[in-house]
């Protein structure tokens, strides 16, 4: 991907995919720019990346008075440039998920990162699975494999507990209790 006006047009496509598998992001804004990997690692919120590729980041900033939010603003989704499309796309997904919980979190509360950055890579494996391409079956392939415990066993427990209940009603019972939901508590919560 090297143009930003495919950039964007591919962004509006794929809030469309998550809006399909659940997650709508209605009116919300995420603008997406294209950036190389250096503003990518400036910009990281967390040293999980320092051990993996980083190739895109939701953005935000939240003002506190004390401990008390008083504001916050989503900035944009930044995406690095010169990635192939059908992965650029999965990269976006994978964003505009961290925009769906962002949008829908109001009191701003930070979720355990194992468990939003399990549920964005298991919307990207949802998305995957419905491609039907080599290139999709492969990116599937290393998603069930990856050894990390934030991203692999976090997509692993997500996907445990799409078990349970559907994703939409997965993702506000975490952004609720911070937590993957047991059998038990799913039943008794849908």
């Amino acid at each position: 991907m090297t143009t930003q006006s495919k950039a964007t047009k591919i962004m509006w496509e794929m809030r469309e995919a998550l809006k399909s598998l659940g997650l709508n992001l209605y009116n919300a804004e995420t603008p997406t720019r294209l950036t190389n990997r250096d503003e990518l690692h400036t910009h990281s919120r967390h040293s999980n990346h320092d051990e993996h590729p980083l190739l895109g980041l939701a953005q935000w900033s939240t003002t506190y008075v004390g401990k008390r939010i008083v504001s916050r603003q989503f900035n944009e989704i930044l995406i690095q440039t010169n990635l192939p499309e059908d992965h650029f796309r999965t990269v976006v997904i994978h964003e505009l998920t961290h925009a769906w919980f962002f949008y829908n979190n109001p009191k701003g509360e930070k979720l355990p990162l194992h468990i939003e950055e399990g549920m964005c890579v298991l919307v990207e494996y949802l998305w995957l699975k419905k491609q039907k391409t080599d290139d999709a079956q492969y990116r599937m392939t290393i998603i069930k494999e990856c050894p990390d415990p934030i991203y692999g066993d976090g997509f692993r427990a997500a996907l445990k507990a799409m078990n349970f209940m559907r994703l939409s009603s997965l993702a506000r019972y975490i952004i609720e209790k911070k937590k993957f939901p047991s059998a038990f508590s799913a039943f008794f919560y849908e």
